[in-house]
């Protein structure tokens, strides 16, 4: 385990530094003063500059519309922050902090509204491209948790973003039915047979590190639609734990976003688990969540997530048999 700990600790480490760098130092821009040449075009004739001026007037006029209705630079402030999800900016705006609360409840078939979870998550904006970010996740009861911290720094401003956090986690184990006596309502089938299906209990998995890579990118096909992708890509391990070797995980995510209006956000996105790179290994799951927020203001948030915990489990589950959901409000303060 050692080896494969040094090894994996120098990649994210180099990995880190090198693009943490390029994220922070990224933002600056060089100004030049105009060099001789173009202050003797300036004495030009006033006729023709004049004329320049207009037609650059009417250029400049088409270009704007095909700008976002953003700040100079595309930058904010909480006066100026949007409205409308698909508006903002990936990190957060330089002095702006975001919390977001949350508290969800496990809905499956078996074992419905038995165990609860809450969640607490910040982030600030160090500058207008580099956010740091931090929080704590969790469900069944605490049998399952997250806690993580890291950064998200632009690679290219609001079009992708490098992402890297952190995260001691554990994984919540479900009892299956039968496991259990007396047998919960609902793990017999019409013909009494009984489904190998959770049955509402947990136990505590055991606590693993990671590091979890992402490269957050938003393409917008309309101004109201827009794709949304890797908020996750991959996590690198650092211990084993049953059914999880101390290797990488791949973790891709993909999701289809929209504003039919400034004030109301849908978003759909699935994530694919392979455990250590190998989907043959005992299947992978898919995880699929949807999410409806309503934005009353600039600096307040709430709505609600749906999660199917995997559309693909193996046989005789169904897709719709593990659910959770949560109600979560998030707010911003700052300049």
């Amino acid at each position: 385990m050692l080896p494969s700990f040094s090894r994996g600790l120098r990649l994210a480490l180099v990995l880190a530094l090198s693009v943490g760098y390029v994220a922070w130092h990224g933002h600056g821009q060089l100004a030049f003063a105009k060099g001789d040449g173009e202050e003797e075009g300036d004495d030009g004739d006033d006729g023709d500059s004049k004329a320049g001026k207009d037609d650059g007037d009417e250029d400049g006029g088409e270009d704007d519309k095909d700008q976002p209705p953003v700040t100079a630079g595309g930058l904010f402030t909480m006066a100026t922050y949007p409205q409308s999800e698909l508006l903002r900016p990936l990190t957060m705006t330089e002095n702006i902090t975001q919390v977001r609360l949350g508290v969800g409840t496990d809905i499956s078939s078996v074992g419905a509204f038995s165990t609860a979870g809450v969640s607490l998550e910040l982030q600030h904006g160090i500058a207008d491209n580099f956010t740091v970010i931090g929080g704590l996740t969790s469900a069944y009861n605490f049998k399952q948790f997250g806690v993580y911290a890291g950064f998200e720094g632009s690679l290219m401003y609001d079009l992708v973003d490098f992402r890297l956090a952190a995260n001691v986690h554990r994984t919540a184990i479900p009892h299956i039915c039968g496991a259990d006596t007396p047998v919960p309502s609902g793990c017999m089938d019409s013909m009494g047979n009984l489904l190998p299906i959770p049955d509402g209990q947990y136990d505590a998995g055991k606590t693993k590190f990671s590091l979890d890579l992402g490269f957050p990118f938003r393409y917008s096909l309309k101004p109201e639609i827009a794709i949304v992708a890797l908020q996750t890509l991959m996590s690198i391990d650092f211990n084993a734990v049953d059914g999880n070797k101390a290797t990488p995980d791949f973790n891709p995510s993909i999701g289809i976003a929209t504003n039919p209006i400034p004030a109301l956000s849908l978003v759909a996105f699935a994530q694919l688990r392979i455990v250590d790179f190998n989907p043959d290994k005992g299947g992978f799951q898919v995880p699929v969540t949807g999410r409806v927020e309503f934005s009353p203001s600039q600096k307040l948030d709430v709505g609600l997530e749906f999660t199917l915990l995997n559309i693909k489990p193996t046989d005789p589950q169904k897709p719709f048999d593990n659910r959770f959901i949560s109600l979560f409000a998030q707010f911003r303060i700052g300049k």
